[in-house]
């Protein structure tokens, strides 16, 4: 089977590229997200069909202030952004979002044959670059800011807080000015600090596929309230928890789609890009058997 190298979807597309000389295969999932600068002095909730006022401020005297509403409806002081803060803010939140989610996590190919439910031969190879280095597909996301709501995949206000000390619970469809910032927490059953950028935790949240209106946090299944961001400290850990860790629960987009760009619906396996350096050997027999009759 020849691979489908693309995939455009209402939820996001991705691009399943194949491993080249010294470059491994890659599955980007790229998300177009329109951030929308909030006018505070409009009143109004954020979400699926709500009206989203926007306000730029050139000068201070231009700026509007406001109560914006956060994600317990609490009425938290803001202001309008200036041109300059917003546009700073757009190439921030792109960078931090894609330097959160990337680098971290890869998906090892099923080792059965196309006739088991897996691979071609043929296939197997496009995702090996070295015969030293075990097959595998790098998960990656892109971030691509949309001029306005059309088009876009995700839809995100952003409030600009009146004061920085000022406290503000995002959600997936309103964020504040310091969701690019890193946020440390702590916990009294864990002897440890949790850091996260908020942003990147919220954009998590529109990687849901077609039959939800949200990727749920990491142990969302099994727990409510606080619990739900990891009941021990491993999950506690997630990107979808309250860390910045990329764990088996964060690549499930990726599973869904590689399935789909491959045809082989069982057998990838999730590893870190930690284990996955320090593993000793993950290079299967099938592999070193196609090497050794001339394939990559």
């Amino acid at each position: 089977m020849t691979f489908r190298r693309t995939i455009m979807q209402s939820n996001f597309d991705s691009v399943l590229d194949s491993a080249g000389a010294g470059r491994p295969a890659k599955l980007k999932i790229r998300l177009k997200v329109a951030l929308l600068p909030r006018d505070p002095s409009v009143p109004g909730n954020a979400g699926v069909g709500a009206q989203h006022p926007v306000h730029l401020a050139n000068t201070e005297a231009q700026v509007r202030y406001g109560q914006m509403a956060d994600a317990n409806q609490q009425p938290v002081k803001c202001r309008s952004w200036l041109v300059p803060e917003w546009n700073a803010f757009q190439i921030r939140f792109k960078k931090i979002v894609e330097l959160a989610w990337n680098n971290q996590m890869f998906l090892l190919p099923p080792d059965g044959s196309a006739q088991d439910g897996g691979l071609s031969d043929l296939d197997f190879s496009q995702l090996v670059y070295s015969a030293k280095v075990p097959a595998y597909v790098e998960c990656a996301l892109e971030i691509a800011l949309m001029p306005t709501t059309a088009g876009s995949h995700a839809q995100i206000e952003v409030v600009h807080l009146a004061q920085p000390d000022l406290n503000f619970r995002a959600w997936m469809h309103r964020i504040p000015d310091s969701s690019v910032n890193i946020t440390v927490r702590h916990k009294a059953q864990w002897d440890t600090a949790l850091y996260q950028f908020v942003a990147a935790h919220e954009i998590g949240h529109w990687l849901h596929d077609l039959t939800k209106k949200h990727f749920e946090h990491v142990d969302a299944a099994g727990f409510r309230g606080n619990a739900q961001y990891g009941h021990v400290l491993g999950k506690r850990m997630a990107m979808m928890g309250s860390g910045t860790l990329f764990t088996e629960h964060e690549a499930r987009p990726w599973l869904g789609r590689v399935r789909r760009h491959t045809g082989a619906l069982f057998g990838w396996t999730p590893i870190h890009r930690i284990r996955f350096n320090h593993a000793s050997d993950l290079l299967t027999d099938r592999q070193r058997q196609l090497a050794s009759v001339g394939h990559p």
